[in-house]
């Protein structure tokens, strides 16, 4: 198993409503918890071309 960090964040409170309402929503397919939307929505980000332009410019890959 993947050792986990502690990551926190604010948002608005708007934002805050509609992402926990898609979390109950996509429950059906997947227990999604809060956690796993910020996961996936970080592992997205990152994804991002520019930020893969980043990464690959400042050798982010091996960061240890």
């Amino acid at each position: 198993m993947v050792k986990k960090k502690e990551f926190r964040g604010y948002i608005t409170q708007d934002l805050d409503r509609l992402i926990r309402a898609l979390a109950a929503i996509k429950n059906g397919d997947r227990d999604w918890s809060i956690s796993d939307v910020l996961q996936d929505a970080l592992e997205t980000w990152a994804k991002l071309p520019e930020n893969q332009e980043l990464i690959k410019k400042h050798n982010l890959n091996n960061l240890d």
